[in-house]
């Protein structure tokens, strides 16, 4: 006889053997692939005819770089079952839970036996290598298990201990009494009591990322004690967790919590976090308390529901933005999906004009499949992306950048959608700043930032800057949207628009430059369309930890040269801004931000001009 099969359980697979068969012997050599690993036998299995069932021969089956040996009576009214593993890797377990992502090696004996009328009964002493869970992005720390394990006729009971690099970390010991004398196993072990206690003291990314919870990651030491009672099905977990120096990160928002200090105590399926503190890589803090549901931890994630205060903490942190914030948040979750809402006051932000970018995604189409073949894993539930219901305020200190703007900003925004598609709405108004064009710095007079809930964000823009050059006043309009800005040019007197550019750039007309300065205009043009370049000044600015920092033309009335300013917020209402042009004069200028509307005004100079003044800026 010679047969071939080949399908999907999880992962593709292809068998094929050869085999003998005759009333009272059964003999096989099968070979094949499964998930990419070879599936071998050195020799044929052997069943013969012992009474009602057979007995198999030592049989060695070989997947990967492991091997299992089988032997004992089966096929009958009677069970007897012997499995002696070396090495077998963990990955077969795909072949029964679709998308396990189970890692590591297993080596050691099982004992099964059964008869018809009597409970079953068998025992186990297995060590696991290298254990770990592997998600999309994240897989867990490597643990090795040692385990034993008894099943008796009314009761089974099990042990193990977990190392990691060598050293103990934790301890299990369980037993469930009062199974019932017959029945399939696991409605049997569902219907005992149960008695369990786990001790943990090890790093947490070797259990949290068992849980294969991709958005958020913890490291850090752990320590839990937890007795458990009741059934498998019902669970009343007692004990405690605590830590002084967790880390929570997630890659999606960019967030990252340092010296988590985290105290909670279990309650039935639950674990109650009664105190949660952190700091934030800027120096803020982040204070909170909440639940997470461990119930449907087989079937999808923790739920989650936290309450949390932050004050001046960088929560977002991405390429394209980031936010230090203060106020109350709260994040929920299902297990699938979830929901991150909050009321915040910004204290510092920064947005990179023309860098968001919408990801290449595959549609999801809704289907329902019909005749489903059986090979078929089971599809397991996705997780989906999470909500954001967010709304915060900014009277100042929010830095717009990108496109050649350098300035900041009010911003008053709501933050929707989801962290896979995040859309922002609401309106963002200019404090101060400048527009950086080929080498030539404009002062912003006018700006309003409108957010429509695009996604990626491509927020409206509605900017003027002003700039004098020799007997020019020149003003830039940008118009459009972050993606495709419109700039124009304007002045007084009334110019051409490549008349006014030659003339901010070159101080000359159009006719007069040569062929190098028309060669420069072309790439200024450029850069308005959002090519970008280099941005030494800002990149100089954010590595000596200034809030601003610009070149300042030269102003024969006052007696000064091109000079440099340097600007320092000290504390959220104080603004100091130094200039000096390095040959003798110096100004230092003083605000005071009263009211988000009301501001005073102090400058003082080398060249004995003083004033105060009183800055009014509203809507209507």
């Amino acid at each position: 006889m010679v047969a071939s099969v080949a399908g999907s359980r999880g992962s593709r697979f292809a068998l094929s053997g050869t085999g003998q068969v005759s009333p009272n012997r059964v003999a096989v050599l099968a070979n094949g692939e499964f998930a990419g690993r070879r599936i071998t036998m050195p020799r044929r299995a052997v069943l013969t005819r012992e009474g009602d069932g057979w007995r198999l021969a030592p049989t060695q089956l070989g997947f990967g770089k492991g091997i299992v040996i089988a032997s004992g009576r089966v096929l009958g009214s009677e069970t007897d079952l012997e499995l002696k593993m070396a090495g077998m890797p963990l990955s077969v377990g795909d072949i029964f839970i679709g998308d396990l992502g189970l890692g590591g090696s297993a080596s050691g004996i099982v004992n099964y036996r059964a008869a018809d009328g009597r409970a079953a009964t068998g025992d186990a002493a297995l060590m696991i290598k290298g254990l770990t869970r592997s998600g999309l992005v994240l897989s867990s720390k490597p643990v090795d298990l040692a385990l034993v394990a008894r099943l008796g006729a009314a009761s089974f009971e099990t042990r193990a201990v977990i190392k990691e690099s060598g050293e103990t970390r934790g301890r299990l010991q369980a037993r469930i009494a009062g199974l019932p004398a017959g029945g399939a196993l696991g409605p049997r072990l569902r219907a005992g009591s149960l008695f369990a206690q786990l001790r943990y003291s090890g790093p947490a990314d070797a259990l949290w990322r068992l849980v294969a919870v991709e958005i958020i990651d913890l490291t850090g030491p752990l320590a839990v004690a937890a007795d458990v009672t009741g059934t498998l099905d019902a669970p009343r977990v007692r004990g405690s967790l605590a830590s002084d120096n967790l880390r929570v990160q997630s890659g999606v928002s960019g967030t990252d919590l340092r010296q988590v200090r985290a105290r909670g105590s279990f309650d039935g399926s639950r674990l109650q976090l009664s105190s949660i503190r952190a700091t934030t890589k800027a120096g803020g803090s982040v204070i909170g308390a909440g639940t997470i549901d461990l119930s449907n931890l087989g079937t999808r994630g923790p739920g989650i529901d936290l309450r949390i205060a932050a004050r001046d903490a960088l929560l977002v942190d991405r390429d394209d933005m980031a936010a230090e914030v203060t106020g109350p948040l709260r994040i929920i979750s299902d297990g699938i999906g979830g929901t991150i809402a909050g009321r915040l006051s910004v204290e510092r932000a920064r947005w990179q004009l023309g860098r968001a970018a919408s990801p290449a995604a595959l549609p999801v189409i809704r289907t329902r499949e019909i005749n489903r073949r059986a090979d078929l894993r089971p599809e397991r539930v996705l997780g989906s992306p999470w909500r954001y219901l967010i709304d915060a305020r900014a009277p100042n200190r929010v830095e717009v950048r990108g496109l050649g703007l350098d300035s900041e900003w009010s911003a008053d925004i709501r933050l929707r959608g989801t962290t896979a598609a995040p859309v922002i709405f609401g309106q963002a108004d200019m404090i101060r700043g400048g527009y950086e064009f080929a080498g030539k710095r404009f002062d912003l007079t006018r700006g309003r930032i409108r957010f429509f809930g695009e996604n990626p964000p491509d927020p409206l823009l509605d900017i003027l800057a002003e700039a004098d050059v020799d007997n020019l006043s020149a003003r830039i309009a940008i118009r459009g949207t972050a993606q495709v800005p419109q700039i124009t040019f304007t002045s007084t007197p009334a110019l051409p628009e490549e008349e006014v550019l030659s003339r901010l750039l070159f101080g000359s007309s159009i006719t007069q430059i040569s062929a190098i300065e028309a060669l420069q205009l072309g790439a200024a043009v450029a850069s308005l369309q959002g090519g970008g370049g280099l941005d030494p000044i800002n990149k100089l600015r954010a590595s000596i930890g200034l809030d601003r920092l610009r070149i300042v033309g030269a102003d024969p009335v006052l007696g000064r040269g091109t000079s440099i300013a340097v600007g320092k917020y000290l504390g959220r209402r104080f603004f100091v801004e130094l200039v000096t042009d390095g040959q003798g004069y110096s100004a230092t200028s003083l605000e005071f931000r009263v009211t988000r509307w009301l501001a005073l005004l102090s400058t003082i100079s080398t060249v004995g001009d003083e004033s105060l003044n009183v800055k009014v800026s509203k809507d209507y």
